[in-house]
């Protein structure tokens, strides 16, 4: 029993020596084995050699195995030449080329070595569980066809290779159609150059490797174009309405002006103001006018006239209900934080009514050029500056003593002196000024250079949303104007019917004098 424990001990003693002096294990095979063993054979002269002559620096079964099948994606370079000094400088640096390659046990190794496990060193769970570990076609790349393994470089560095290339690239080359898959987001190509595919395309964690599958993740535009949006890498501060300058500066740095993301609370409270004073103003005047109001028992119309043909009214109400569209979607397109979820259909909405605008601008234009009543529009002898003297004095003070209107609507001459103004600056002018930012801003990929040489999208955004505000704050003028014919709805019942009164009688003499139309 002496005898045998003995020559036990003596087995563990050798092991041990056999173990510090570097024999029969793995480790022991590093020291001898290490990367100038492997550069001996995996330099730049292998390269040189014949396919028979490489075969004969490893060992070969019976019949020499085909090549490995080329992925149809691959990193970085690949080659069976390295470049030892190259190799130092990545993330695997400082590994030994057997702690990855294990199966080689000796030198020459065998023809075929197994793919590397990378998950012996790294958690690879997240993966298996990604868009790229478990696709649709089943054909996801391994480790190798993103990661340049022996000369890939830290994330810290590396992260730009995967800005845009890699992912494109690497779909393009398992034949996943990029265009295709995202054919609902508006301008794809604006996305492709400005964004990195993670900032839509990310899981419970902003890494690459929990993407999760398209078909369990809908990217939101709300996350980008907003206030809040994920392109900062802090949330905003609370930002001052009286701020001048943009806030997300540093969004607006890296990746551009983004509708929603980027805006001037300075410039929006003073829009905000020039819309409400109309309101204000309409109020007021309007409270002034119920006061000094005179008891009216019954008006008597003579004879009617045609002020608005059907065709000009189709028009009219056209284009009236696409402001308000254009009007209610802007400030969801604007303020997207105060409207979550609608962006998507709010710009796809605003765009479409905006295109009708425009035909409706090109009826406008081509229809009272062709029938001369573009006339309504141009100021007569006299009109201009007398005219709008006189008019302005009769909605300042003239109207609260019910005196005659200073106009009153002809066939030939429907609109007063400061109505032809507001339409000529308004319909002629900004109106066009007002479709053609909007296009810019709709098309900016079609429309670049233009834009770069107006300043910037964002500059064409600022100029679109001032352009709307004037709108905006004109609407609300018209309709109160509107009322302020002889009865509060003869202008509104004018447009709906076409016909307008031509001559008033008053039944009680000193009740009401002719006011004509506002």
């Amino acid at each position: 029993m002496s005898t045998v424990r003995v020559c036990g001990f003596f087995v563990a003693v050798l092991a041990l020596g056999l173990t510090v002096f570097g024999f029969g294990d793995k480790d022991a095979l590093g020291e001898e084995v290490d990367n100038e063993t492997c550069i001996s054979c995996h330099n730049a002269d292998l390269l040189e050699l014949s396919p028979q002559e490489r075969l004969e620096q490893v060992e070969v079964p019976e019949t020499p195995l085909p090549p490995r099948p080329v992925l149809p994606y691959r990193m970085g370079k690949w080659s069976l030449a390295l470049d030892l000094e190259e190799y130092s400088r990545g993330v695997h640096g400082e590994m030994a080329c057997i702690d990855c390659h294990q199966d080689v046990e000796e030198i020459p190794h065998l023809q075929r070595l197994q793919r590397v496990n990378c998950a012996q060193c790294h958690d690879i769970d997240a993966v298996r569980v990604s868009a790229h570990g478990n696709p649709a076609a089943g054909n996801a790349p391994p480790c190798i066809g993103c990661h340049d393994v022996h000369y890939g470089k830290r994330m810290e560095t590396q992260k730009g290779l995967f800005r845009l290339k890699a992912c494109l690239e690497c779909h393009q080359a398992y034949r996943i159609d990029n265009r295709r898959a995202h054919l609902v987001l508006r301008e794809a190509d604006l996305h492709f150059r400005a964004l990195e595919c993670m900032t839509c395309h990310r899981g419970a964690e902003n890494r690459i490797h929990t993407i999760p599958a398209v078909e369990t993740y809908v990217a939101d535009c709300d996350s980008c174009h907003s206030k809040y949006t994920l392109l900062e890498s802090d949330s905003p501060r609370k930002a001052s309405f009286l701020q001048a300058g943009f806030i997300n500066e540093e969004s607006l740095d890296k990746v551009g002006y983004t509708v929603g993301a980027h805006r001037i609370p300075l410039l929006d409270t003073l829009l905000i103001f020039l819309v409400v004073a109309p309101l204000g103003l309409s109020v007021v005047h309007g409270g002034l006018r119920y006061l000094t109001r005179k008891r009216i028992r019954h008006l008597h119309v003579e004879e009617e006239i045609l002020l608005h043909p059907f065709l000009e009214r189709l028009w009219h109400w056209c284009q009236a209900i696409c402001f308000l569209v254009l009007i209610l979607t802007g400030a969801m397109i604007h303020w997207p934080e105060k409207f979550p979820g609608w962006f998507p259909g709010a710009v796809a909405v605003h765009n479409a009514f905006g295109w009708i605008t425009v035909f409706c601008y090109l009826f406008w234009l081509v229809y009272n050029i062709v029938t001369g009543r573009i006339s309504h529009y141009l100021p007569k002898k006299g009109e201009y500056p007398a005219g709008m003297i006189r008019q302005t004095r009769f909605y300042l003070y003239g109207i609260f003593k019910h005196e005659p209107h200073p106009y009153v609507p002809t066939e030939d001459n429907k609109f007063n002196p400061l109505q032809k103004l507001a339409y000529v600056q308004f319909q002629a002018l900004l109106l066009p000024m007002l479709i053609i930012s909007g296009l810019l801003y709709m098309y900016p990929s079609s429309f670049q250079e233009i834009i770069e040489a107006i300043g910037g999208i964002g500059v064409v955004g600022v100029i679109h949303l001032i352009l709307a505000a004037l709108f905006t704050s004109f609407l609300g003028a018209h309709l109160y104007l509107a009322t302020t014919g002889e009865t509060v709805g003869e202008n509104f019942r004018a447009i709906i019917f076409g016909y307008g009164p031509k001559v008033h009688s008053e039944i009680e003499a000193g009740e009401i004098p002719r006011n004509g139309r506002g």
